[in-house]
């Protein structure tokens, strides 16, 4: 009887990780008919919004003569593998707050968590990202008549870093934030001002001073977007640039975020908004 045991523990554990997975899932979907039910285009709008400001600030890079890239990678790829992972993890993390007040109605059905809203928002904001992304991929891959990832599965999973890291912050955000209201103004300020600026989107990392990279690598975000373009052609050179130091952050920001969230669960059924805040405030 002591095998019988351990394999409806099993059962049980799979069910429940399978409810979960449909859970957040029905958020995902939800939050994309929110949204959707917002612009003149519908659900295409969803993707038109985005994909629009990462288009004008690709034209404004490619008219900037002598600045291009073009050596390693293809100027429209190196841009969209820096862009595309930026907007991503500043969505999932900022967006994050105003996602689980939308949502705070939900939380009638004692099955549906704060967290189930975060991560249905966040799974819909990496899927929709992660879209424009292949579109990017696939049409430099036509343009060039070859195909332009050296290495998917390594692209893919760092993609998928970069969205873990803005979880975590969109989480340990969420729990403080709603204990101090001016920390999440600064972390939005944060990611408007500096850290857009030193993720490595406009500049390879090569390009940086000796004596000035080391301010530029401390930024997560700028291993991130490096590491995914050295995925795509391994001879890119990225002096500084550490996977090991990338994944530290991944593991610490979701353990950290997890576990305030597990101590604070109780302060997010709140539905006040937090002051300073809204829908729009993670637009960069």
């Amino acid at each position: 009887m002591s095998w019988i045991m351990p394999r409806r523990s099993l059962g049980h554990a799979i069910s429940q990780l399978l409810l979960q997975f449909r859970i957040v899932s029905a958020v995902a979907r939800r939050e994309l008919q929110l949204r959707a039910a917002k612009g003149l285009f519908g659900v295409a709008g969803v993707f038109l919004e985005p994909l629009a400001l990462i288009c004008t600030f690709l034209a404004l890079r490619i008219l900037i003569r002598g600045a291009g890239e073009g050596t390693y990678l293809n100027l429209v790829l190196w841009l969209a593998l820096g862009f595309i992972p930026f907007f991503m993890f500043a969505d999932v993390a900022i967006k994050a707050i105003g996602g689980v007040q939308k949502g705070g109605d939900l939380y009638f059905y004692r099955r549906l968590r704060p967290l189930d809203s975060l991560m249905g928002t966040s799974l819909l904001t990496v899927q929709i990202f992660g879209t424009m992304m292949l579109a990017f991929v696939l049409g430099v891959s036509f343009w060039e008549w070859e195909f332009v990832v050296e290495n998917p599965g390594r692209l893919v999973f760092l993609y998928l870093g970069i969205g873990l890291i803005g979880f975590g912050v969109g989480l340990t955000t969420l729990i403080i934030g709603h204990l101090l209201p001016i920390v999440a103004w600064v972390i939005k300020s944060f990611l408007r001002r500096i850290l857009l600026w030193t993720s490595c989107i406009f500049f390879p990392i090569r390009q940086i001073p000796d004596e000035f990279r080391p301010f530029i690598l401390w930024n997560p975000i700028a291993h991130g977007v490096e590491l995914l373009r050295q995925s795509c052609n391994p001879a890119y050179p990225a002096p500084g640039v550490s996977a090991v130091y990338f994944w530290g952050w991944v593991v610490g920001s979701i353990g950290f975020g997890l576990f305030i969230y597990a101590n604070s669960e109780e302060l997010l059924f709140a539905n006040e908004p937090l002051p300073g805040l809204d829908d729009g405030d993670a637009d960069l």
